[in-house]
């Protein structure tokens, strides 16, 4: 039988107010997708969605997860800081995200301070262990990962361009698709997180025209969706619960948005030691970490579209 390819996209960062929306993908290579069995083999390990395996101050698990998986889809050698993971996960970040900076000072906010890895106690040692468990005798591999950022700048920017945050999350699950597509070939199956309310996914496709794009009947819950040239692709409530491949991305993409705003809170306080690092989301330490930067912000003249979101 020949092996069949699966590719889960989930999104982190949808509805803070700091920091950057994160999208990211993993594909797996399987003679046939068992999802229940495959679910329940990750969830056994805690591979599971990342809002159970990590968060704010909680990154450690999944830390180690994410940097074991890293090392076995790309190369053996470990990412040794913040900067070379974000190059190896986005090839092109430093051309889509930090060349948009307007300004030396903006742009120190979110790149002046490089994290070594592992900084959250993480140990990728533990996260290969958990992968060779997982994996066992079976014929699964694990083939991919990748991720996409939309920094705040360029949430807002697309903001002003009468787009919303659903549409540029969407338009990152669709460059991971096509990305995954051109390097390995079409996947047999695509499993997608929902995105917020969107309930027509073809009618707003932006890089699928209409006229490859099938609708498939799905159960509740679920939009399916037939494309020419890509496969199957779902989109379901509660995917990162229900599919290993989706929980694998959130993990992934949930401590790429974390060490980015670990970047942005220690450029701060490099001039506020006292500062509290925050997670960006709503939340009392994340507003007062908005007021205690407002003036060091002041001083350097950071564009504001460049630390916080618009509503």
């Amino acid at each position: 039988m020949r092996p069949m390819l699966v590719m889960g996209v989930d999104e982190n960062g949808l509805g803070p107010r700091l920091g950057p929306l994160v999208a990211t993908s993993l594909t797996l290579q399987t003679p046939s997708y068992e999802r229940a069995s495959l679910c329940a083999r990750g969830l056994r390990l805690g591979l599971t969605d990342s809002k159970q395996t990590g968060g704010f101050g909680k990154m450690g698990f999944a830390e180690s997860v994410a940097l074991a998986l890293l090392a076995r889809t790309r190369t053996a050698e470990l990412p040794g800081s913040a900067d070379a993971l974000l190059e190896r996960i986005f090839p092109d970040v430093h051309r889509r995200l930090r060349a948009r900076c307007p300004d030396a000072a903006t742009a120190a906010q979110c790149w002046g301070v490089d994290l070594r890895l592992p900084v959250f106690g993480g140990d990728p040692g533990y996260g290969a262990q958990l992968l060779d468990r997982l994996i066992g005798r079976s014929q699964l591999r694990l083939v991919d990962v990748r991720s996409r950022v939309a920094c705040a700048g360029m949430l807002n920017a697309r903001l002003g361009d009468g787009k919303n945050k659903l549409d540029v999350d969407l338009e990152l699950f669709e460059e991971l698709i096509e990305s995954c597509r051109d390097q390995h070939g079409a996947p047999a199956l695509v499993v997608c997180g929902m995105i917020g309310g969107i309930r027509d996914y073809a009618a707003r496709f932006q890089r699928f025209p209409a006229a490859r794009v099938r609708a498939l009947k799905g159960r509740r819950g679920q939009r399916r969706y037939g494309i020419e040239g890509v496969g199957e692709v779902r989109f379901e409530v509660d995917a990162d619960a229900r599919h290993l491949p989706v929980a694998l991305a959130s993990i992934v993409g949930k401590y790429v948005r974390e060490l980015c705003m670990r970047r942005i809170g220690e450029f701060y306080q490099q001039s506020i030691p006292t500062l509290q690092l925050a997670s960006g989301y709503h939340d009392p330490v994340t507003t007062r970490f908005i007021e205690a930067t407002a003036p060091r912000r002041r001083r350097l003249r950071i564009a504001i579209d460049c630390f916080r979101r618009k509503a």
